[in-house]
């Protein structure tokens, strides 16, 4: 019986009927407004943190291993890395790529302009994919190439300042005891749009700064460490101590290990502070909805009062008249939640695919809003929207146990 004459309030066809359509309208328009925007917080919220994240590893992978010096910016002291400490830190059940690099500040001259920067060593173990995913020209030298050692990577952003490109040659200057001078073939030109990074780094061989540091070959400026679970950068820290445990640089200090929190600790500070952002969103459009949707219930009630006398009368319990306006309520805000999820949807997919919406690089890290929908926390959060509007309509519901059948017939 609930199920019929909740239709039948409803309007199986047609709507809904008399003056009560107005406010269905809008409370089915709060419940879509509601959960498209509650979609569009948690989308673009998940995409910033996600595209960060990435390009961060990109950078530098999930753990990396310096000595303390190194760490704190003074003077390069290399971190010793022997093939049998590579193979121990290999044999943990976390860590699947372990890759060395040398961080060498450098200044290159042009007729143009010139600008510092730093430098960075890696050779043919280094994870090449996530900078050949942003390379816009070139690319790394092949290794029949006549270059050598004597190449660089430069990102869009150093090039255009420098009036660089593919091809060609530049000075590069590296301030040690005494000022030494590479003339270096620029091989690719790569844009992460990323502008933190993009400003701040080159890359170039290993062997090179090396050489130039009179290093042996198995020092290096640190050690970037791949886990296979960024949701274990904890655990994969400790099986990365439990490796180094004991060992000594030349300095007789112990290594310093950090994960890409540490080293990024305000990067990952100012993304914390979205999260606080999403769950006020999400209250507010919360409770934006619940309360369209109580003023709808409402005023179905006042306007149904001689219908609910009516079925009292013939013996229908508070109860039941309650399940009848519940069974209508449940309606309107699945209307409402489909209407949200297609617009919300679409908004995201639009954006994801075509970049619509276009950011400054030098204040949000990234060049459009990023938009990441994902099914896991769709389900959830459609789930949750459902139970906690069905919850609140059991307040505009208790309205109903004060209805008389003399009083509400009487009146009509």
């Amino acid at each position: 019986m609930e199920k019929f004459l909740a239709r039948r309030l409803y309007g199986r066809d047609e709507g809904v009927k008399g003056g009560s359509r107005p406010a269905i309208i809008i409370a089915t328009a709060g419940i879509a407004v509601g959960l498209a925007v509650m979609i569009l917080t948690l989308a673009v919220t998940r995409g910033f943190k996600n595209q960060i994240r990435d390009k961060v590893m990109g950078f530098s992978q999930h753990i990396t291993v310096t000595n303390y010096y190194v760490g704190m910016g003074a003077v390069e002291d290399p971190v010793t890395c022997t093939d049998s400490t590579v193979n121990a830190l290999l044999s943990k059940s976390l860590i699947e790529h372990v890759q060395p690099f040398i961080n060498k500040p450098c200044i290159v001259r042009t007729n143009e302009a010139f600008h510092g920067f730093m430098l960075k060593g890696i050779n043919e173990v280094y994870d090449r994919t996530f900078l050949n995913k942003y390379m816009l020209r070139g690319g790394f030298p092949e290794p029949e190439d006549s270059l050598g050692n004597n190449w660089i990577i430069l990102s869009r952003t150093i090039a255009d300042m420098l009036g660089l490109d593919v091809g060609s040659r530049a000075d590069v200057y590296f301030m040690q005891s005494q000022v030494r001078i590479r003339r270096l073939t620029v091989t690719g030109i790569y844009d992460t749009g990323f502008l933190e990074y993009d400003r701040m780094f080159g890359i170039t061989s290993l062997n090179l700064l090396q050489k130039l540091n009179d290093w042996e070959p198995y020092e290096y400026s640190g050690l970037e460490i791949g886990i296979t679970d960024i949701d274990k950068v904890d655990y994969g820290y400790g099986q990365v101590r439990d490796v180094l445990i004991g060992v000594e640089d030349k300095t007789g200090e112990d290594y310093l290990v950090q994960t890409l929190y540490d080293t990024h600790s305000g990067l990952f500070a100012w993304l914390d502070v979205l999260d606080l952002n999403v769950w006020i969103i999400l209250t507010l459009m919360l409770g934006i909805a619940g309360f369209t949707m109580i003023s709808g219930l409402l005023i179905i009630i006042f306007e149904r009062t001689a219908t609910i006398g009516v079925l009292k009368s013939l013996g229908a319990s508070d109860k039941t008249v309650r399940k009848i306006f519940l069974r209508l309520a449940s309606y309107i805000i699945l209307k409402g939640m489909l209407i949200g999820n297609v617009v919300g949807i679409a908004i995201c997919l639009v954006q994801q695919w075509f970049h619509i919406i276009p950011l400054d690089p030098a204040n949000y890290y990234l060049d459009s809003v990023p938009m990441q929908v994902g099914a896991g926390w769709l389900i959830i959060l459609n789930v949750a929207m459902f139970i906690l509007s069905m919850l609140m309509m059991l307040i505009p519901c208790a309205v109903i146990s004060r209805i008389t059948p003399s009083k509400s017939i009487r009146f009509e």
